[in-house]
């Protein structure tokens, strides 16, 4: 057993060793030095956003996402797409943004993109959202994957607040989708 555990620890120093050449290689592709990396690196893991380490200002994000909402309501899904990845990966913890990637994936049937995009969102709303795994399951009926839609259905049932207007809407909507997939329509 502590043999085991030494060869435990070691690997593990290898490990850790492996990363912090990583890291430094990384910091010096990116022009900056390995400390100003970590630094960043903490404040990305701590839940700052990319763009309140680079010092933009709020009203930019917003002002991108109300572009990104007109171009997916507009019907022009590849911009949309893109600005709505931008905004993921500049504010990355609002779930509007990932919900807005995913919607715009979903309507140009990038639906294994926009599972994973919704799984971000509901990832970021703290599981409280029964809307991401609605839709995701939608995109898991689109690939014929009926056994996923159904699991994506039942969590739907089980999360959000019934008092909630939009939730007790997607609730109804899960449930309807959930019957017709158990009585196999």
């Amino acid at each position: 057993m502590a043999k085991e555990t030494k060869q435990q620890d070691q690997a593990f120093e290898l490990f850790a060793d492996a990363i912090k050449k990583n890291i430094d290689k990384t910091a010096e592709a990116f022009g900056v030095s390995p400390e100003l990396y970590e630094e960043v690196r903490k404040a990305l893991l701590e839940g700052v956003a990319l763009y309140e380490i680079l010092g933009m200002k709020r009203s930019t994000i917003d002002a991108r996402y109300t572009l990104a909402y007109q171009l997916y309501t507009g019907g022009k899904l590849e911009e949309a797409e893109t600005l709505f990845r931008w905004l993921c990966s500049y504010a990355n913890c609002d779930v509007p943004h990932w919900m807005g990637l995913a919607a715009s994936r979903q309507a140009q049937g990038k639906y294994e993109e926009a599972i994973e995009a919704y799984q971000m969102a509901a990832l970021y709303g703290a599981l409280e959202d029964p809307a991401p795994f609605y839709y995701s399951g939608v995109c898991f009926l689109k690939l014929n994957r009926r056994e996923d839609a159904k699991v994506a259905m039942q969590t739907a049932l089980t999360l959000g607040d019934a008092a909630n207007a939009d939730h007790k809407l997607i609730m109804a909507q899960a449930q309807a989708l959930l019957t017709g997939l158990e009585e196999g329509a």
